[in-house]
């Protein structure tokens, strides 16, 4: 009932940002931005003289082509959009992915900018940048574009060229271009949208002195939390806090929880599963364990077939899952416990990454 009636996107939004610190630490240094951003060279270098989440608007150079663009949705006919078309007008360009947990939540209030000032100068567009395979494909993003509510043109970006021309390394990211098409502020991962709004709106005053705007959306800001378990990929490159069997890359093995029980933040396989790069597959007597703390604990999963859900031993749920990639509830309450989770996996589904909320 839940997947019918598209709960799963809400749900999205009223999970809290829990990585932002702990991302913008390590992510934000010169060597991490060559290794994420793909940028080995000094390309549109002058949009280093933005810092992220200023204060202040500034001057950071012309905004980058939008290039290297696989096709395009949401504009009349799906063709491009040129971003010197849009001189005079106020443009927010947002690099974001369909499954990303944090671009999801940012939705809400891209869609009420959209409603507040598109008629006062300002016009979106998305830049999807994939983290995954499975968010190249056109009727994936299509898809979950729509189950979003994301109206405004979509570029697919899948081969990253226009992620690495805005030197960017956030899902999501948000850059602001005045209406001569210079960037003048950004603003990397979820929070502070009543700063982003501020600069929107002095950026319309730039652009016409005499434009009325409406009040501000003061849509209420995200509750962000420091105690939940971390987003955890399930991914022989990316993985973090497993414990138990060593993991056997990209070839079905046979696991084994360890003894006792798991420490906090730390999951563990038991029966047959294939550690792959992008995912775990379940093969025969599949389950995970994870110790975690949160209200609410969540899967992305693919495939046909069930999970079923166990909190501290007793059996809570049974999912079916079913087609592409998308993102279950696994745990919902009221207030942040530390529990033990187990899931019991049918043969062949996909697992990619827990987030919690």
């Amino acid at each position: 009932m839940g997947l019918a009636l598209d709960v799963t996107a809400a749900i999205q939004r009223s999970l809290p940002n829990y990585t932002s610190g702990v991302q913008k630490k390590i992510e934000d240094s010169d060597a991490a931005r060559q290794q994420l951003s793909g940028l080995y060279d000094n390309s549109n270098k002058e949009l280093s003289r933005c810092e992220d989440g200023a204060d202040e608007l500034r001057s950071c150079g012309q905004a980058p082509a939008l290039e290297g663009i696989d096709s395009w949705f949401n504009t009349p006919g799906d063709r491009p959009v040129d971003l010197k078309s849009l001189r005079g007008k106020v443009t927010l360009i947002d690099f974001w992915t369909y499954s990303c947990i944090n671009c999801q939540r940012a939705v809400p209030h891209l869609q009420d900018w959209e409603r507040a000032y598109r008629d006062a100068g300002l016009r979106i567009i998305g830049v999807h940048s994939p983290e995954f395979a499975f968010e190249k494909k056109r009727s994936n993003v299509v898809s979950g574009a729509e189950k979003l509510g994301v109206t405004w043109p979509v570029a697919l970006d899948n081969e990253l060229t226009t992620w690495d021309n805005y030197r960017d390394r956030f899902w999501p990211a948000k850059y602001l271009i005045d209406a001569e098409g210079t960037v003048r502020y950004f603003k990397f991962g979820e929070g502070e949208y009543d700063k982003t709004e501020k600069m929107i709106r002095e950026l319309l005053r730039q652009a016409d002195p005499t434009v009325a705007l409406p009040e501000p959306t003061d849509r209420a800001m995200d509750d962000l939390a420091s105690d939940r378990t971390p987003e955890t990929y399930l991914s022989n490159l990316r993985v973090r806090g497993y414990v138990g069997t060593p993991l056997v890359d990209d070839r079905p093995a046979v696991y084994r929880f360890p003894e006792g029980a798991l420490p906090l933040n730390r999951f563990s396989l038991e029966g047959t599963w294939t550690a792959g790069y992008e995912q775990f597959t379940a093969g025969k007597d599949a389950r995970l364990a994870f110790t975690y703390r949160a209200k609410n604990a969540n899967l992305v999963l693919a495939g046909t077939g069930k999970v079923t859900v166990l909190v501290n031993g007793e059996v809570t749920r049974t999912i079916n899952v079913t087609g592409s990639p998308t993102l279950y509830r696994l745990t919902d309450d009221e207030d942040a416990r530390t529990a033990r989770l187990e899931l019991r996996v049918d043969e062949g589904l996909q697992a990619y990454a827990f987030t919690f909320g």
